[in-house]
């Protein structure tokens, strides 16, 4: 009872409601540093964990960039070998976020190259959308994923807490599949089309220098 005993609930914290004002132009910002190759990041805004575009955009991410068959992969990697590697995510977060896309571009490959093949294939899929096929296999991964994680007590703790304090409540853990599978293509071509914008986000590069020669003592 002392030391395990029940703890007294306090009142809930205020609301924030103070809020970032939109962005309204592209910004940039360029590292110089001994690097052995360059980095590139991309930073759109997005909404909070608890917004309702928060599963089409977990489909937009799989899509894009989940596994090798994923489109960022295959034109990247793959197909014009501009990149070693190349991913992107948001992350959970009570307020609103950013979608970080992460690029590292091959020796002798400017990131202004991988830029445009990545601002191009984001402009592929907002225009054109995304297949039946496409949307079917990304909700199978995200589903699966979900499931995954509830296998042992950890994941079920880990799950019930994140829906609770992201989410806004634990019972949304209990028809998230569902919200995954109510996901429309043309959810995922929306999501993209009215954040992946150029006034929407930030774009840093880390340009390497050559790291200057020691004195000798």
């Amino acid at each position: 009872e002392k030391y395990l005993g029940t703890i007294p609930a306090n009142p809930a914290p205020p609301k924030v409601t103070t809020k970032e004002p939109e962005q309204r132009g592209e910004r940039r910002v360029i590292v110089r540093k001994f690097a052995q190759l360059p980095i590139l990041m991309i930073g759109y805004h997005v909404p909070e964990s608890a917004h309702p575009d928060y599963y089409p955009l977990q489909a937009l991410q799989t899509i894009l960039f989940s596994g090798q068959s994923s489109r960022m992969y295959q034109r990247l990697v793959d197909k014009d070998q501009l990149a070693l590697t190349v991913n992107g995510s948001v992350q959970f977060a009570f307020d609103p976020t950013l979608f970080v896309i992460n690029s590292q571009p091959k020796a002798g490959v400017e990131p202004a190259q991988v830029e445009r093949t990545i601002f191009d294939e984001l402009d592929r899929l907002k225009n054109g959308g995304v297949t039946d096929e496409e949307l079917q296999k990304a909700k199978n991964i995200l589903v699966a994923n979900f499931y995954r994680q509830l296998k042992t007590i950890n994941g079920k703790a880990n799950a019930i807490g994140t829906y609770e304090v992201f989410l806004g409540d634990y019972r949304k853990l209990f028809t998230a599949a569902d919200d995954f599978a109510k996901v429309t293509k043309e959810d995922v071509r929306r999501v993209a089309a009215g954040y992946f914008t150029e006034n929407n986000r930030t774009v840093a590069t880390l340009v390497p220098e050559v790291q200057a020669p020691k004195q000798p003592d």
